[in-house]
């Protein structure tokens, strides 16, 4: 495992994680939820499954997160919008030739949808695991009123990205993010939607849906 440390436009810093097999293809970029970091347990799944497929995958901190220089910085959107694209603007300079892909978990799907909706982006491959759809909601009920956030659903309805293809996958017992929101962004916007049966927001209580999980994902970044 590699540790590498970017700087941002801004200054702050953000502590990323890589696996880089050798030959990989592709990139995918791992993007954590809310109160996680990039050693998240999904975060460690997908770097002990999908280098063996042929993929290298890099994770970092989001704002306000983890336990190194990224949780200094404010926790905003436009903030968790830079940091995902100075992580890719750095992968898209060091390897050049390498498609990039997105893995978005709850707070970090929302952020991976909005980025893709709304900032220039090299990837057309995002999947969306456990995707807190409907953030803003949720915020509310956490007493986070003084705080602006997009609306995922009304942003896809004047902007949704052209050209990019994006998967979901839920736990059906959810109790975060329930699964209906999930299921009417998926049906409202046209993307497949896989549910796990029994499984809650980490989609882990099953031992075999992590792979499954990743497998998913494997599936569509390589389609």
């Amino acid at each position: 495992m590699k540790k590498i440390l970017l700087t941002k436009k801004n200054g702050h810093e953000i502590p990323c994680i890589a696996v880089l097999p050798e030959n990989f293809g592709k990139l995918v970029i791992v993007i954590h939820g809310y109160d996680s970091s990039k050693e998240s347990q999904n975060a460690a799944n997908l770097m002990r499954i999908l280098p063996g497929k042929g993929f290298g995958v890099i994770a970092y901190d989001q704002p306000h997160h983890g336990s190194e220089q990224a949780a200094e910085e404010e926790l905003t959107v436009e903030n968790c919008l830079d940091s995902l694209a100075c992580v890719e603007d750095y992968l898209a300079e060091r390897f050049p030739d390498k498609e990039i892909c997105y893995f978005g978990s709850s707070f970090g799907a929302y952020i991976t949808c909005i980025y893709l909706a709304t900032r220039p982006h090299r990837g057309r491959k995002a999947f969306l695991r456990c995707a807190a759809v409907n953030f803003p909601e949720l915020a509310l009920e956490e007493g986070a009123e003084d705080v602006e956030l997009p609306d995922l659903f009304a942003l896809y309805d004047q902007a949704k990205p052209e050209g990019v293809q994006m998967a979901f996958a839920h736990g059906a017992s959810d109790s975060t993010v329930k699964v209906e929101a999930a299921i009417d962004f998926t049906e409202r916007f046209g993307y497949p939607l896989t549910i796990f049966p029994g499984e809650e927001h980490t989609i882990s209580d099953d031992p075999k849906s992590p792979r499954k999980v990743a497998e998913l994902a494997a599936e569509l970044f390589d389609s």
